[in-house]
Order: structure tokens, then C-alpha cells, then sequence
């Protein structure tokens, strides 16, 4: 199949298919600006939808010391962090004038017993993405 033919087709399937868009390692302009990044941790997947991104991450620190740096750095960033019922969980927002807010999540996704661990950071945009 010709390359143009191949793109052709994979650029439809992305316009027509309702699913999330995926890209490896690609961070979208939020993190490291607006949202806090975990220096020791690598981006490892990127899902796209009309409101939201969720990103993978991997560490090899465990989720208790990313959690523990979460909570600080959201914190200091502005972000007011949410009570939430589940443990291993953290929930906040950021409104900022003149902006849409944004609501952020972050869990682990796994772990091996206190070493390496992977976390997700879901944000939600409630006004459509910027």
C-alpha cells in the first residue's frame, strides 16, 4: 500500500472513530506549566478525548512517595485539593481567571510491592479543552 494511501486511511479512521486518540510519551502544554510533573517519572502514554487527557506514567520510586510529592506540589501550584473516599486517590481542581478550569486525578495503576510503580493523571476539562 502506497505511504499517501496509508495516511490517507489512518487520518480518516482518527476523524471518524469516536475513541480516544493515542500517543506514546507525547505530554500535552498543561504539565510542567499548570500541572506539577514527578521529576523520576517518564510519560509512557497519552490518551486524547474532546474533554479530557489521561496520561500514564512509570517510576521507579513507589506510589506513596509520588503521592506524597502530588500532594505537595498541587498544593503550592494553586490547585485545591478534593476529599475523596478512595485511598490512593487524589482529586483536585484550578480555576484561574480568565481560563476554563480543570479537574485532575491521579491513581496508581500498579506497583510491585513498594518499588516500581505506574500512575495515571486524568484532567477533565468541564468547558472543553483550550
Amino acid at each position: 500500500m502506497p505511504a499517501q494511501s496509508f495516511f490517507t486511511i489512518m487520518l480518516l479512521i482518527s476523524f471518524f472513530c469516536p475513541g480516544p486518540l493515542l500517543a506514546k510519551s507525547e505530554l500535552p502544554h498543561e504539565f510542567g506549566k499548570r500541572v506539577p510533573l514527578y521529576p523520576p517519572a517518564q510519560a509512557v502514554e497519552t490518551r486524547y478525548t474532546r474533554d479530557s487527557v489521561s496520561v500514564r506514567f512509570a517510576t521507579d520510586d513507589s506510589y506513596e512517595l509520588v503521592s506524597v510529592f502530588y500532594e505537595k506540589a498541587l498544593k503550592e501550584a494553586g490547585w485545591l485539593i478534593l476529599p475523596v473516599t478512595t485511598v490512593g486517590v487524589i482529586k483536585a481542581e484550578k480555576i484561574e481567571p480568565g481560563k476554563n478550569g480543570i479537574e485532575l486525578s491521579i491513581k496508581e495503576v500498579s506497583s510491585k510491592e513498594g518499588h516500581a510503580s505506574s500512575f495515571i493523571i486524568d484532567l477533565y476539562y468541564p468547558g472543553g479543552r483550550e
